[in-house]
């Protein structure tokens, strides 16, 4: 029998991904999968429905269906969560894993020299968002960093970022949108979607460094050269 802490956890993942997949499902690039998709809709839509009669039963309250969103949303951070968080801020340079995605090459070299000038070596390379989507998916072990430009062609760095999410494993990876993008509208809706920051072009190595250290404390910008 689960908690209702633990109720609430599972019950706040199954709702993501439902989302995810409801707003993916049809498109072309899944549709070998739909019928799978679909079943697993179902099967998700069922679960949920049972942690509502758990929840109303563990509180003694009448909880109507609609009403489960609000018994998982309250603030709770997983066991696994809070290891993979934990795991992030022992990292040393040499030990962080880095997919830089972006189908300019010039700025996947410019990103990757200052990386390197920071003890980060561990850095693969895709030169477009669904490239990108399949190596995360393909990593052993993950990424704990994708720095992704906005705008590419196939997938856009959002897509990339949607996708990421909705892999378990990926929760405590760092996602950094590098974009010309500046209109603060849309950089407050990625931030909003849970984008964890973002670098402007031109980019420069100082600001790059210091946004990535707020991830990863090991990483001193200054020793940088």
């Amino acid at each position: 029998m689960f908690s209702k802490q633990e109720l609430q956890v599972i019950g706040q993942t199954l709702l993501q991904r439902r989302d995810w997949l409801t707003k993916n499902i049809n498109k072309p690039e899944l549709a070998n999968s739909k019928a799978q998709n679909e079943r697993t809709l179902q099967s998700i839509e069922s679960s949920l429905s049972k942690i509502s009669a758990q929840l109303r039963d563990s509180s003694g309250e009448e909880v109507h269906r609609e009403q489960v969103n609000h018994y998982i949303s309250q603030p709770t951070v997983s066991p696994i969560r809070q290891a993979a968080l934990a795991r992030r801020q022992e990292l040393v340079p040499g030990q962080i894993r880095v997919l830089l995605v972006d189908d300019d090459q010039v700025i996947c070299e410019l990103v990757a020299a200052y990386l390197q000038a920071a003890g980060i070596h561990l850095i693969d390379f895709a030169n477009d968002g669904m490239r990108g989507i399949s190596m995360m998916y393909e990593a052993n072990p993950i990424y704990d960093l994708v720095l992704c430009d906005w705008n590419m062609p196939s997938k856009s760095g959002i897509e990339v970022h949607s996708a990421m999410r909705a892999a378990e494993r990926y929760m405590a990876t760092v996602f950094m949108l590098v974009t010309a993008v500046s209109e603060a509208k849309q950089i407050r809706s990625a931030i909003e979607d849970g984008v964890d920051d973002y670098v402007v072009k031109p980019i420069e190595q100082d600001k790059l460094l210091k946004k990535i250290a707020r991830f990863f404390p090991h990483i001193k910008p200054g020793d940088a050269n």
